[in-house]
């Protein structure tokens, strides 16, 4: 069996690196959804990791719901987030 470390210093430094992948793709991209963190930076809590970068004050983020059709023809819902850091007048 494996030990887990569960050091806080290490959470919080995993928890700074989820947010720095998030605000990379967003740079990159334009925005980001769940699945995409999920998908394409293994990132297991994106919502949490979004309401932390809103509640550093730090950024503008603007939420906009989509919606699709999946692959047996129901309707899915989805927010697509717009992270911008903000600045300062």
């Amino acid at each position: 069996m494996g030990t887990r470390n569960t050091d806080k210093g290490d959470m919080n430094m995993d928890k700074a690196t989820q947010k720095c992948k998030i605000l990379a793709f967003c740079e990159k991209y334009g925005s980001i959804t769940v699945r995409d963190a999920f998908e394409k930076l293994n990132i297991n809590s994106p919502t949490k990791r979004i309401s932390e970068l809103r509640a550093s004050g730090q950024y503008d983020i603007e939420v906009f719901e989509e919606s699709n059709t999946n692959s047996i023809g129901e309707t899915v819902r989805y927010n697509r987030y717009f992270i911008r850091k903000r600045v300062e007048a």
